[in-house]
């Protein structure tokens, strides 16, 4: 009687040979064994890396022994071994060991033949009796096979379908052949827990692909290959050993459903899936079991979708086992409170969003949370981004949402800090909106990143269908911004439009911006075209534009009621005339009957411009709403009396004509010191220092003697620098030896300002014209010999132009300063000074050298004016000095007002509201 062993049969190597697993112990894998099934051979399986065919059918024999035996219990005995140490011996499936011998089952249906060492063997002398006995068995067997044409001996037999063991089809046409269909697979190989061999029975061949398991991520197992490191993770060992004893070598159905990130990958073979098994879902007890994280990427593909896996990582992370041992729940984003109802006011762009927070009466920023708008800076993506931006605001403008505050993303290079909020119009995701339609992509966050939406997975469901349908960024579709025509280019170009608008009447439009209370920037869908209308008949007014200005008394509130009844909202205009800017003067409605003129003049907001008022055909309104707004003393008019406003509008005007006056007396008296002045020429090479202000610099005059004189005062400063005094108080105006902070330097500085209540000074380098404020360590009194050299920096300004400043064109100071930066930083130039006024700054006129002969165009003055950064100045000195030049600067910043640069591109910012 022989003696059996137990053991579960992994795996079907081929229809000859088996793959045995013992028993368990712990936690580890069970010890694994490799046998061949005693005195038969089945045909052979080919192997690609050598160029090798299956036999015919070699396939089948391999699915007959597989179906029978595989992850089942089975009693074994060894035979005999080879030389090489392989085991040969009989499987039985049952007690029986005829019956249940499953050599005997493979000989009898024709899928294995008695081995030729098998049948040579009979004639030998020293066979065992019990071989023997068994051979004989198994050639009678096999006769029953060839006499029934069974398997292998079957002559008609239709030929096999190929096994394909690698893949050279195009991915994506294979995916979209079989993608959401369930196709019968075998479970070949188990890499890890996730991540699978598998061959698909199609109609035409039997395929090899890898899968990987949609919306899970498995640990990593140890490869033992060679070249690649020796790697493995906690319990992915444990996991792949679970998923072998439910599916290796099991029949099951797969569906198919995406490529994975990246295309080595795709190319390889290797699709995105779900397997499909009556026993139950492998990729839910997996995570369930602690022995898989959720894949972001890829849960959008899960069966049923990601709320159950979320729902079964959660409660697997609470029990901290396996995986999750050591897990900490991150702590997120602080953010002020979770969730509130607002009502949306402007659409900042493709994902950000400003609400007004009806409990705390202030407007919020928000970014829609883990999604990210079409990039602006791309050109093919331009357009997506503003199709988004027009799409949520057609969505949302003015409407009730629900916002719920997800997570905070702390300033980070040049963006600032921000709250990151799910906002829902009823129970519609904006953000889920926008990336369904192709308008947005979804962020791709860590695994133990906490901070992302909280409808996260419906995000990734809609970037699926959105990828799907190849909406939008998806298509692979370029999309450009739209060019709009410019209506209020100027004021001959928006006369070409006035009568066409005129004639039309109530014109559709959308209000784009609003730079105060009564001008604002409209777009004309139909026609594609924008412009600057500046309401009819009443004066808001005036708002600060900086933090340093100020507004005029109600500026803000008006500038705020318009904004937040009209700011990207569909209205409608009637056209009454055009100003000298080219901006178009008229009535917008925001409802039927809803006047924004009028409203603001009853909310006191606004007053009446009696001329425009007059011309306007609702002139009667307006005059209406005003009284109304006085006799109930509303905003502007709180403090309103009749008898008093009359008084003061009396007043107002004496002083109006005496100031005419003396502007008139003051222009005789410029116009008669002009006469007699000759133009200058005074041709220096410089270098500008420092740049304080667009219309403040300090320059070197590049003479080589002074040069070398500075250079060699310098040296000699650093090394024979005085030791600390602490008892050196210097004074205001006192020339001193002071420490350069950046450069840790010593240099030759004045005393501007003592700092009270701290040992600091505010000094002026005299020989570099720049500004700093240092404590009293940094500053050592000056000997005698080093104030001999005249300071080196010398004050200066552009000729012929006023420049951006703090109290002109305030919003354009940092443009103009970064243009100017650019034309004149670490070069030498040639400067002429057009005027020497007395007691103050040079006035120049600077060229590049290297850009030939100087001409006036080509200046810095020139750019400047060009580029639309400077009105002409024309009562400047140089101006009266060089009249012709003034002129032809003048031109210069003409031209630039009508094609809309730098300054101007909103039109004329020195016209009357």
């Amino acid at each position: 009687m022989v003696q059996l062993q137990s053991a579960t049969v992994k795996l079907a190597l081929s229809g000859d040979s088996l793959v045995l697993r013992g028993a368990q112990r712990g936690n580890q894998p069970p010890p694994e064994r490799t046998l061949g099934l005693a005195y038969v051979a089945a045909p052979h399986l080919g192997n690609q890396k050598k160029s090798i065919a299956d036999e015919p059918f070699a396939l089948e024999a391999r699915e007959y022994l597989r179906r029978r035996v595989a992850g089942k219990a089975v009693k074994f005995v060894i035979r005999y071994k080879t030389n090489s140490g392989r085991e040969y011996g009989s499987v039985y499936t049952g007690p029986d060991l005829r019956s249940d011998d499953i050599s005997f089952k493979l000989v009898h249906e024709g899928w294995a033949k008695v081995s030729d060492q098998a049948r040579g063997k009979l004639n030998r002398s020293d066979i065992d009796p019990e071989d023997a006995n068994l051979i004989e068995q198994l050639i009678e067997e096999e006769a029953v096979a060839r006499n029934g044409k069974r398997g292998m001996w079957d002559t008609k037999a239709k030929p096999s379908r190929p096994r394909l063991t690698t893949f050279d089809e195009d991915a994506g046409k294979f995916l979209d052949q079989h993608k959401g269909r369930e196709l019968r697979a075998t479970i070949e190989q188990v890499r890890d827990a996730a991540t699978m061999r598998v061959t698909l029975h199609l109609p035409t061949a039997h395929q090899s692909i890898t899968l990987m398991l949609a919306g899970v991520k498995a640990p990593v197992v140890r490869t033992n290959l060679p070249g690649q490191p020796d790697f493995a993770e906690p319990f992915g060992e444990e996991a792949k050993f679970h998923v072998e004893v439910r599916l290796l070598h099991q029949d099951v159905k797969v569906c198919l459903e995406a490529l994975p990130q990246g295309t080595t990958a795709a190319a390889n073979g290797t699709f995105v899936g779900n397997i499909i098994h009556p026993a139950g879902n492998i990729s839910e007890w997996l995570v369930a079991s602690a022995y898989a994280k959720v894949a972001d990427w890829s849960v959008s593909y899960a069966e049923g979708g990601p709320t159950k896996l979320r729902q079964l990582e959660r409660a697997a992370k609470q029990k901290r086992a396996r995986i999750w041992q050591g897990f900490e729940a991150p702590v997120s984003g602080h953010v002020e409170s979770k969730s509130f109802e607002a009502t949306v006011v402007r659409i900042v762009n493709g994902d950000t969003i400003i609400v007004h927070d009806e409990a705390r009466s202030v407007d919020r920023e928000f970014q829609l949370s883990s999604i990210r708008q079409p990039r602006m800076s791309d050109p093919d993506q331009a357009g997506y981004a503003e199709q988004a931006r027009e799409a949520l605001r057609r969505l949302c403008i003015g409407k009730p949402v629900d916002v719920t505050i997800d997570y905070h993303k702390p300033a980070q290079d040049s963006f600032k800090a921000r709250d990151c909020a799910t906002i829902k119009l009823k129970d519609q995701d904006l953000g889920a909106y926008l990336v369904q339609k192709g308008l947005a992509g979804v962020l791709r966050h860590r695994s133990d990143d906490s901070n992302r939406s909280s409808n996260y997975d419906e995000l990734l469901l809609a970037e699926t269908k959105a990828q799907e349908a190849k909406l939008g960024i998806h298509s692979g579709k370029p999309k450009q911004v739209s060019k709009a025509t410019e209506a209020s280019e100027n004021a001959a170009r928006a006369r070409s439009f006035i009568t066409h608008w005129q004639r039309s009447g109530r014109v559709s439009c959308v209000v784009e911006y609003v730079n105060s209370g009564a001008r604002l920037r409209l777009y004309i869908p139909k026609e594609n075209c924008k412009l600057t209308l500046v309401l009819a008949g009443i004066r808001c007014p005036r708002t600060a534009r900086n933090e340093s200005d100020t507004s005029e008394p109600f500026g803000a509130e008006a500038l705020a009621y318009t904004t937040r009844h009209a700011m990207q909202r569909n209205v409608e205009i009637e056209i009454e005339g055009v100003d000298k800017a080219g901006g178009f003067i008229g009535t917008l409605w925001l409802s039927k009957d809803q006047s924004l003129a009028e409203e603001l003049l009853l909310h006191g907001l606004a007053s009446i411009h009696d001329y425009s008022a007059e011309q306007s055909p609702h002139g009667n309104r307006l005059y209406a709403a005003e009284r109304r707004a006085q006799s109930e003393n509303r905003g502007m008019w709180a403090d309103f009396d009749a008898q008093k406003a009359e008084e003061n509008r009396a007043r107002e005007e004496k002083e109006a004509a005496s100031r005419k006056a003396q502007e008139d007396l003051a222009r005789n008296v410029t116009d008669a010191d002009a006469k007699g002045l000759k133009r200058r020429i005074e041709f220096l090479d410089v270098v500008v220092s420092e740049l304080t202000s667009p219309s403040t610099m300090f320059i070197q005059i590049a003479k080589p003697s002074k040069i070398a004189e500075l250079e060699t005062l310098m040296a000699e400063l650093s090394v024979s620098q005085m030791p600390a005094q602490p008892d050196f108080t210097p004074k205001v105006g006192q020339l001193v030896s002071a420490c350069y902070t950046a450069g840790d330097e010593w240099h030759r500085a004045k005393i501007r300002k003592i700092i009270p209540g701290k040992k600091e000074y505010e000094v002026f380098y005299v020989d570099f014209g720049n500004t700093e404020v240092l404590g009293g360590d940094r500053i050592r009194p000056l000997a005698s010999k080093f104030t001999n050299l005249e300071p080196q920096a010398h004050e200066a300004q552009l000729a012929f132009l006023h420049l951006p400043s703090d109290s002109f064109a305030t919003d354009y100071v940092s443009d103009t300063f970064a243009e100017m930066r650019r034309l004149v930083e670490g070069r030498q130039l040639v400067a002429n000074v057009e005027a020497r006024p007395a007691g103050s700054a040079m006035q120049l006129t600077l060229y590049d050298p290297a850009l030939g002969r100087p001409v006036l165009e080509k200046s810095v003055n020139g750019e400047l004016a060009s580029a639309g950064f400077a009105v002409a100045d024309k009562r400047a000195l140089a101006s009266l000095h060089n009249a012709q030049a003034a002129a032809k600067m003048e031109d210069l910043v003409n031209q630039a007002r009508v094609a809309r640069r730098g300054m101007w591109e909103y039109g004329d910012i020195t016209a009357d509201e």
